[in-house]
């Protein structure tokens, strides 16, 4: 009995330990702090809603291409039509930024491209256009067809609209506290195991 006792002690101190010793990681992953702060379900998001109604036109000569959508925005908890330019908004996009948006009614000069469901195009591939667009099943994401070759797939943006800071600053001290404390029992099992194994007695 007191050799299993004793390897109970001995397997708690090793996991004390364990927790002390693996470094910034396992801080990381059980901080409250740490995970309050690296959380993004605190943000509000503006992304494409569940039928964005995807639109395209482009100058003749496809220099510039305007994309207007449908998005859901959780800030105002509504679905408003938004448009950006195409080429000179990919890398805000793929940086997952917001686009410099722009009224979502086509300026004089621009003209549609026909957009196609991709289900669709692969059962009745468009033989007699040269210039369309495959949309996604989602409707999030696009593939431009110039002279019907796929050019690439362009996706709608998704970006956060506010930061949560403030509901964070909030939660901060709770966070904080519930670290100390968390630390503290595992700081006093490590002490007490230590104890034990040194055959210090706690009885008064």
């Amino acid at each position: 009995m007191k050799c299993f006792s004793r390897a109970w002690r001995l397997m708690g101190l090793a996991i004390c330990l364990l927790l002390l010793a693996t470094g910034c990681e396992t801080v990381h992953k059980y901080s409250l702090s740490y995970n309050l702060w690296d959380n993004d379900d605190f943000c509000k998001w503006n992304e494409p809603s569940p039928t964005p109604r995807l639109a395209l036109f482009e100058t003749p000569d496809h220099a510039n291409l305007l994309v207007a959508y449908d998005a859901f925005s959780e800030k105002h908890a509504a679905i408003k039509r938004q448009a950006y330019y195409l080429q000179r908004n990919q890398a805000r996009i793929s940086a997952g930024k917001a686009p410099t948006l722009v009224p979502p009614e086509p300026g004089k000069g621009l003209e549609p491209i026909p957009i196609i469901e991709q289900s669709a195009a692969a059962a009745h591939p468009p033989t007699l256009l040269t210039n369309y667009a495959l949309v996604s099943d989602s409707g999030r994401a696009f593939t431009l067809q110039p002279q019907a070759e796929p050019l690439r797939e362009f996706h709608l943006p998704v970006y956060p609209e506010t930061s949560g800071t403030a509901l964070r600053v909030a939660l901060t001290p709770f966070a904080v506290a519930g670290d100390t404390v968390m630390v503290g029992v595992v700081a006093s099992v490590v002490a007490f195991v230590l104890a034990c194994e040194s055959g210090v007695s706690f009885t008064p």
